[in-house]
């Protein structure tokens, strides 16, 4: 069974002078948990390299809501916020989530598909990232977004 959400494992470096989160750690740890949640669906790392392809990033924001200390339970989930018809394009939202379901951060990805050969996008986008990506939850309210 896939899970969409991961627990994070929160390390001493990972952590400010303010003793919480730093700002770049939620990046990071967000797009780990991207990864280990793809790889579950079929896309993993060894999938990418033997057909020459993986993710590109055009943009990534993060709202930080509520602080997140080192002893918080933290659980990270993933959602599909919009996606081309083709699979081209996409948007994904990650929250950060507490014990109680609190959100504590929002952390937005808008990217595409790069063939690592060609250096240039993905086109077509091969079938095992529209296969994972399609399997993703959905945020119901832009499913008929496009870009």
């Amino acid at each position: 069974m896939v899970h969409f959400q991961k627990r994070l494992a929160l390390r001493w470096a990972d952590l400010d002078p303010n003793f919480h989160l730093r700002h770049s750690s939620y990046y990071d740890l967000a797009a780990q948990s991207r990864l280990e949640i793809l790889g579950e669906l079929g896309l993993t790392m060894t999938v990418m390299q033997e057909q020459h392809f993986g993710p590109v990033i055009f943009k990534e924001s993060c709202t930080f809501l509520r602080e997140i200390k080192s002893e918080d339970v933290i659980n990270i989930n993933i959602k599909v916020e919009k996606m081309s018809a083709d699979g081209s394009k996409w948007s994904i939202l990650q929250e950060f989530t507490d014990q109680e379901n609190k959100v504590r951060a929002i952390l937005t990805v808008e990217g595409s598909w790069i063939d690592t050969k060609l250096r240039k996008l993905a086109r077509p986008v091969p079938q095992v990232a529209q296969d994972a990506f399609n399997l993703l939850p959905k945020i119901e309210k832009t499913l008929n977004d496009s870009f």
